[in-house]
């Protein structure tokens, strides 16, 4: 921008001493009037002011330009606490919303591992003094033993035991000396071990 400048005051400064030279010599030699060299003199001028002009436009594009980046700089590295606060909730809440969809994506993986039928009691329960266990095995068992126990852990009465095809079966006992209470019936396989609660009432 100065550089603009400092060329179109040379440019001026030089077309003006040339012209005031050169008139001033016409002057004396040819003894013109006066006012016949105010014309020229405000031609050469105007032409001095629109290559000024013309040379000096590019330059102030440029700097308004680099003010209005420098004011965007300025307004993104400003940040009010408010503005802030406001971002940071939303980077918190995006955050918290991948880890979700992460742990909702898990369940479903974990859910499609989970479809595998595993070893379990379908119920186990105790009525009109006769206790009914049904159970579901994806294989045969060689020895299996189902009990009953108390809250203790202490084996009150034996169920089954003994060899089991795969598929669901019914094992009953009569309990007719067993008291009123809540009691734990276990089915354990060569490789497992489930358990399932039950309330006995009379």
């Amino acid at each position: 921008m100065a550089a603009v400048f400092r060329f179109g005051i040379r440019v001026g400064a030089c077309s003006i001493s040339a012209y005031i030279c050169v008139d001033a010599v016409v002057h004396l030699f040819k003894m013109k009037p006066l006012n016949n060299h105010i014309r020229p003199l405000a031609a050469c001028l105007t032409v001095c002011v629109i290559v000024l002009a013309f040379c000096a436009q590019p330059a102030f594009a440029d700097k308004a330009k680099r003010a209005a980046g420098a004011r965007s700089e300025v307004a993104k590295a400003y940040v009010s606490p408010i503005n802030g606060a406001v971002s940071a909730t939303i980077r918190a809440l995006n955050t918290q919303r991948g880890q979700t969809g992460q742990r909702q994506q898990a369940k479903v993986n974990v859910g499609a591992d989970s479809t595998r039928r595993e070893n379990r009691f379908l119920f186990a329960r105790a009525a009109q003094d006769v206790f009914t266990a049904r159970i579901e095995l994806i294989e045969e068992q060689s020895v299996i033993d189902i009990g009953i126990y108390n809250m203790l852990g202490k084996k009150v009465m034996d169920v089954y035991r003994g060899y089991s095809s795969r598929g669901q079966h019914d094992y009953t006992q009569a309990v007719p000396d067993l008291p009123e209470g809540v009691y734990i019936c276990i089915m354990q396989g060569s490789d497992f071990r489930k358990a399932e609660k039950f309330y006995f009432s009379r």
